[in-house]
């Protein structure tokens, strides 16, 4: 249709902003409307990448329950 994508950039864990001056967490953008979130740094930097991701994966998981991958 003619709905535009929300892309969200900035996702951090709630305490780390780095030194992005506007963040957000993941449950914080799906809230205000996300389609998709862009997790970066907090993943890239982390000392288990994956690790991080799958946090993330299961943050999302929670929100829109586990059918939404």
């Amino acid at each position: 249709g003619d709905r535009l994508l929300v892309v969200t950039p900035g996702i951090r864990p709630v305490a780390n902003t780095d030194d992005q001056k506007r963040t957000v967490d993941v449950e914080q953008a799906f809230h205000n409307g996300a389609d998709y979130i862009v997790v970066g740094r907090p993943i890239r930097d982390a000392a288990d990448p994956r690790a991080a991701a799958e946090r993330i994966q299961e943050r999302i998981q929670t929100l829109f329950g586990s059918s939404r991958q």
